[in-house]
């Protein structure tokens, strides 16, 4: 499935890793403005420590990881979220930062784009093909 919302982004105005890692969670739509809580961006936070140590965590692990309590169900909910965001995967009970590092895992974000965009492409230049000799041999 290919939803596209394209924003402008403008950097974080604040250099410091609790205002980065808010601003990349409310630009990917997993967290607004109101949100006070912020339990995707701890839960992220936790990911990237993780992917420094070169660790996966278990949903029941990360449960135990978070100041908040949660029931599983809730932290799994939280986990696909991030994982429809494209930030994290999961590998049999484990899940990972999608990158070693972040910066990685927006560039691989990068690649799944610039990737759709080409088949998007590809079908446009097709039906321009189609409507062209429609329009040329008038059965339009």
């Amino acid at each position: 499935m290919v939803k596209i919302e394209i924003n402008t982004v403008e950097k974080p105005m604040k250099k410091q890793e609790e205002d980065i890692l808010k601003w990349f969670c409310l630009e990917l739509g997993l967290s607004s403005k109101d949100d006070e809580e912020g339990i995707e961006t701890e839960i992220l936070k936790k990911f990237i420590i993780a992917a420094y140590k070169n660790e996966g965590i278990t949903s029941l692990k990360l449960k135990e990881m978070l100041n908040y309590p949660l029931a599983r169900s809730t932290i799994i909910y939280h986990l696909n979220r991030l994982i429809n965001a494209g930030l994290i995967v999961k590998k049999g009970r484990y899940y990972f930062l999608r990158g070693m590092i972040m910066s990685r895992t927006i560039e691989e974000l990068e690649y799944d784009l610039d990737r759709e965009f080409k088949r998007m492409i590809e079908a446009a230049e097709l039906l321009d093909k189609i409507m062209s000799k429609k329009i040329k041999s008038k059965n339009l």
